[in-house]
């Protein structure tokens, strides 16, 4: 992560701190992937619009709990550093993760992407979204508006289109291209 997101470090701190907003399964999940680089970063801040969500996520961060693809590793929980003060709740908590943090992990339901990517935009923040980035044609200009912000920012940006990177996928269109079932 610190290599893509140079010189973002407040107040010259050395470690990348990351706010996960949107505390589902996934989001949990992403959280753990974020904190198993070999780079120096904390989760640092959490928001959800729903306290049993937060805490449920909280749990499985710090005590290798499930998330969707298999248990969060051991290591994962020694880079959790949110107390209750930095734990948001309610519709507006995205406000405060954002804004206490280098880098947004926007994790919950995509109704709600496009409004919680152009906060995170305007507040100058590096952000790595799951898709879907929006759920109707409105919202995705919203979020081709963002983008076009976050570019001329410097602010880097990523969704989480994973099928386009796993080994199996790309073996399968390999395999479709070289005419494994005959022409398509």
């Amino acid at each position: 992560l610190t290599s893509l997101v140079p010189a973002v470090h407040a107040a010259g701190d050395d470690v990348l701190k990351i706010a996960l907003v949107g505390c589902g399964n996934r989001g949990t999940g992403a959280a753990a992937n974020a904190l198993q680089t070999s780079d120096a970063v904390k989760l640092y801040a959490m928001a959800d619009a729903f306290a049993d969500r937060l805490a449920q996520s909280h749990s499985a961060l710090t005590t290798g709990g499930k998330v969707s693809r298999g248990s969060v590793p051991p290591a994962v929980a020694a880079r959790v550093d949110v107390p209750q003060e930095r734990q948001f709740v309610g519709l507006d908590a995205y406000e405060h993760a954002i804004d206490a943090v280098d880098v947004v992990l926007l994790c919950g339901p995509p109704g709600f992407r496009p409004e919680h990517f152009e906060y995170a935009v305007s507040r100058g923040k590096h952000v790595f979204m799951e898709k879907p980035v929006a759920t109707d044609p409105a919202g995705v200009r919203r979020v081709l508006a963002a983008a076009e912000v976050a570019k001329q920012k410097g602010l880097k940006v990523g969704v989480g289109l994973q099928r386009h990177h796993e080994e199996k996928y790309l073996e399968t269109i390999r395999r479709l291209k070289d005419g494994a079932i005959g022409d398509i």
